[in-house]
């Protein structure tokens, strides 16, 4: 949930999320019980993917979501198996974060 806090609130840094300046404070990510140090170091150690098999910027076939494009693919594989949309589909302003 930290992750996805952070995609809709942007900071410059990390460790801005549980920074206690006044001007940058965001009480989320401390709230839920997460040490700043601790998510850093599972952070680094978050891998979907197999780092050998990674393409350089700027090479053919370059993907900047290789890390968890496993997770990508499953969860859009998942998504289309349960659900299909109607007729009646309405997409607003609402929904645009997500």
């Amino acid at each position: 949930m930290i992750i996805i806090h952070m995609s809709m609130l942007r900071k410059s840094s990390l460790r801005d999320y549980w920074s206690l300046r006044l001007i940058i404070h965001a009480p989320y990510a401390a709230s839920v019980g997460m040490f700043r140090d601790r998510f850093l170091a599972l952070l680094t150690m978050f891998h979907f993917n197999n780092n050998d098999a990674k393409v350089a910027r700027g090479q053919l076939g370059y993907d900047p979501l290789f890390k968890i494009r496993p997770v990508i693919d499953t969860l859009v594989t998942k998504f289309q198996d349960v659900y299909t949309p109607k007729e009646q589909l309405t997409i607003n302003e609402a929904i645009c974060p997500f």
